[in-house]
């Protein structure tokens, strides 16, 4: 656990730097794996919202002259939990990431969120993913988006890092309309990659900024979103 947590450690300084703040204020000490357990011996429980502040910590960074949004980054979720040696997966095999035009609490329930499904579930969350909240991701404030899609971080050209106790990604949520997934959800399997595209077409890229209107109702949007459809159709008939 500390050498998985050493080595995560320095990736994150050197993909992002020095971050700004972090909850707990204890992240120098990695959790104990018992935390999830709740205790038990066979590792049924594999998630305890309460022990929150113990299992994922929250790492923010502030924008810089090379970075000008915020970074909103978990710690947590790839921790070897139940491993006792090294596997091909480090525990659920990814940290996620949001990345905000203005500085935004909500980031914090919302990442919460996703990585407690993850726990308790045992799964993960892999790009390609659409998670619908039917709420503004900012709730209690009002917004047009209420969903994210995930897809690999551009802070995170790699895709996938190695640990002393296996592998991990670090994956983007990105925030979107619900006409917005609507779209990806009709395009199939690379629905999640022609939404970015479009985003990034229109200058928005993985930025998640709750202000903003959903771009289908853009004038000529037609003239972005069919040719990155066409593309994502013909590449996947190629494969």
């Amino acid at each position: 656990m500390q050498e998985a947590w050493e080595a995560r450690n320095s990736l994150y300084k050197e993909l992002l730097g020095n971050f700004t703040s972090v909850v707990p204020t204890n992240y120098n000490a990695p959790a104990d794996s018992r935390l999830l357990r709740g205790g038990s011996t066979d590792g049924s429980d594999t998630g305890d919202p309460k022990n929150n502040e113990q299992a994922l910590a929250l790492l923010t960074y502030e924008p810089d002259p090379q970075r000008h949004h915020w970074s909103y980054l978990t710690s947590g979720l790839s921790n070897p939990w139940f491993q006792d040696e090294q596997q091909e997966v480090s525990g659920f095999g990814c940290e996620l990431l949001i990345k905000t035009s203005q500085k935004a609490d909500w980031t914090a329930r919302i990442l919460r969120s996703m990585a407690y499904h993850v726990f308790n579930s045992a799964g993960t969350l892999s790009p390609g993913r659409l998670v619908r909240l039917n709420a503004p991701i900012s709730f209690p404030d009002a917004s047009e988006l209420d969903s994210f899609f995930i897809w690999y971080a551009d802070e995170a050209p790699d895709a996938w890092y190695q640990l002393p106790s296996g592998g991990f990604g670090i994956f983007v949520a990105v925030g979107i309309t619900q006409d917005e997934c609507q779209f990806a959800d009709s395009v199939g399997d690379y629905g999640s990659w022609c939404i970015q595209e479009v985003l990034r077409q229109l200058g928005i890229g993985q930025i998640t900024d709750c202000s903003r209107k959903s771009v289908l109702e853009r004038e000529n949007i037609d003239s972005i979103t069919q040719p990155v459809v066409n593309y994502a159709r013909n590449f996947s008939q190629v494969i």
